[in-house]
């Protein structure tokens, strides 16, 4: 039972660290990190405990094939595409770990405590947002006045912070419908909330701002199947308007609107270039981690691009029928259509509102952006697997 326990909470401890992933070495020549190595140590402390004895995996039978999918034609790319040390390696990370990981935890974490993986996810979102705020009071931002503390950038930021402060809100409706939260945790969860909310708006990533937003009020809605009457969504719609309204006259909000070098103009560049590698490579993509060379590559059927440091298509969607050919995007949208049904039957529970609003806020923000190829990001897609533990 002692082993178990030390289990459970090197799960908590791994994904407390999730941003560990930008700490990388190379190990016998093999590129590496240590969010990877404490995936590992996990993996072979649960073998030695022969865990593996009573795997569990009715509930997840029926996404194998979806995921062979993506894995067959993300292998069938790299193969393709000639891409071998880059595509391998973006397999590796950003698939066969993360999936290792979110198993492990389906393994080990018994469905009453399943709660504390998500509570475990946002101390660690709070605890980026204390890191985070030194760099706001240092006057360490990007050129354009924007947070990105000690990610690539601050949409990589906000992509971090955006599933905490749906746990949070989730957090804060009542299962069942009678009970309530103690006057500590309330506490704890508002000044902790109020932090993270912080940080999260001094990425002035707008299109993550949108997607939790309208994730919250997807979920608050389904929550109590009621929209006006709901005083939480009315303060949810109340605070979109607020945040925009300070924005209206933001030098990034104006270049939206007038200037012809905004991130939107990028974006449509981008989608532009993208959108002609997957006409003329939409049965095996381009192979993971190929999109900054083919994307400079393809600068020739265009204008001067606007932004030419780009190694994601900023769209979800794209980047997966990119990465994996027709295979993989089929694999993907299958998991999504099996993973809905699934969810919403599922009965009301938090883990399930968490779940729910996790995976919309990752799939509305994927409109604009990558929300999926990043070590940490990958985890938390998958984490919503653990749901079908319930």
């Amino acid at each position: 039972m002692g082993k178990q326990f030390n289990l459970e909470n090197l799960i908590y401890f791994t994904i407390f660290i999730l941003p560990a992933y930008l700490m990388r070495f190379s190990f016998f020549g093999m590129p590496t990190n240590i969010l990877e190595v404490a995936i590992l140590f996990v993996f072979i402390l649960w073998i030695f405990q022969k865990g593996y004895i009573n795997i569990y995996l009715e509930p997840y039978k029926k996404y194998i094939i979806p995921l062979a999918f993506i894995a067959i034609g993300l292998i069938l790319s790299v193969l393709v595409n000639k891409n071998y040390a880059a595509g391998l390696g973006i397999i590796k990370g950003w698939f066969f770990f993360p999936i290792l990981f979110v198993f492990l935890a389906s393994q080990i974490i018994k469905k009453e405590k399943l709660i504390n993986v998500f509570l475990a996810l946002y101390l660690s979102a709070f605890f980026v947002s204390v890191v985070a705020i030194f760099y706001l009071i240092l006057g360490a931002l990007t050129y354009d006045g924007r947070l990105q503390a000690f990610f690539n950038s601050p949409n990589y930021l906000a992509m971090y912070l955006a599933p905490a402060l749906i746990v949070l809100q989730v957090k804060s409706l009542k299962f069942p419908p009678k009970a309530d939260q103690p006057l500590a945790e309330k506490i704890i969860f508002l000044i902790s909330g109020i932090i993270i909310l912080a940080t999260f708006y001094f990425t002035y990533s707008y299109a993550a701002w949108i997607s939790v937003a309208l994730s919250l009020i997807v979920v608050t809605i389904f929550k109590n199947k009621k929209v006006i009457k709901n005083k939480t969504t009315v303060i949810l719609l109340l605070m979109i308007i607020l945040l925009f309204s300070v924005q209206a006259n933001s030098e990034k909000s104006l270049n939206l609107i007038n200037y012809n070098r905004s991130s939107l103009d990028s974006r449509m560049m981008i989608w532009r270039s993208a959108g002609k590698m997957l006409k003329e490579n939409w049965v095996f993509g381009i192979g993971p981690g190929s999109f900054q060379n083919k994307y400079l590559e393809y600068q020739k059927y265009y204008p001067l691009y606007l932004e030419w440091a780009v190694p994601h298509p900023h769209n979800l969607y794209l980047a997966f029928w990119l990465y994996g050919g027709i295979l993989s995007f089929a694999g993907f949208l299958w998991f999504l259509v099996l993973w809905f049904k699934d969810a919403l039957k599922r009965d009301d529970s938090v883990i399930k509102y968490i779940s729910l609003g996790i995976m919309l806020y990752i799939l509305i923000h994927g409109l604009a952006d990558t929300t999926y190829f990043k070590n940490d990001l990958a985890i938390l897609f998958w984490s919503s697997l653990l749901m079908l533990k319930m």
